[in-house]
């Protein structure tokens, strides 16, 4: 009985055995002073602010009024916006697809031939003023030929045919 006394207390008393001690307070440095001159703090405008602030509030009356004025001094972190985007070369990334692009998406691959070659196409293009120029000369024979005739010289039909 004594032991199932014993047990039971112990049970009981063990969470406030158990908690943690009270955080030690941290000692105040010893002459660690701020200079205040180092900080970028000017006494005497601060001095001038209250001055301003306790003739506004003398001027108004109202007790009720509070009037905070806070300015803060500093640089502005860079913006980068479009940091890793190339805008002058390649479509911006996440934008709508270019008209090339959905063409070649649409058309299925035994469509897409290749295009003419500028070799073919300047072959084709010179063939073409060949044959202009050769029928542009059969055409100047044929005129000529008539002509003599016409006059009534004897001349050897032309060797062309249109």
């Amino acid at each position: 009985m004594r032991s199932l006394a014993l047990l039971l207390f112990l049970s009981l008393a063990s969470p406030a055995l158990a908690q943690d001690p009270p955080p030690a307070q941290p000692n105040p440095p010893a002459d660690d002073k701020i200079d205040a001159s180092k900080l970028g703090v000017s006494l005497s405008k601060i001095q001038k602010g209250l001055f301003i602030a306790d003739a506004r509030e003398k001027s108004r009356g109202d007790a009720m009024h509070l009037e905070f004025n806070v300015q803060v001094y500093g640089t502005a972190p860079k913006i980068e916006v479009l940091k890793g985007i190339d805008l002058l070369n390649g479509g911006v990334p996440g934008s709508a697809p270019s008209h090339n692009q959905m063409i070649e998406f649409w058309t299925p691959q035994i469509y897409r031939s290749p295009t003419m070659p500028i070799s073919t196409l300047a072959f084709w293009a010179a063939n073409e003023i060949f044959k202009k120029s050769s029928k542009s000369r059969c055409e100047e024979e044929i005129r000529n030929y008539r002509e003599l005739l016409m006059q009534g010289v004897s001349v050897a039909a032309p060797r062309c045919t249109q």
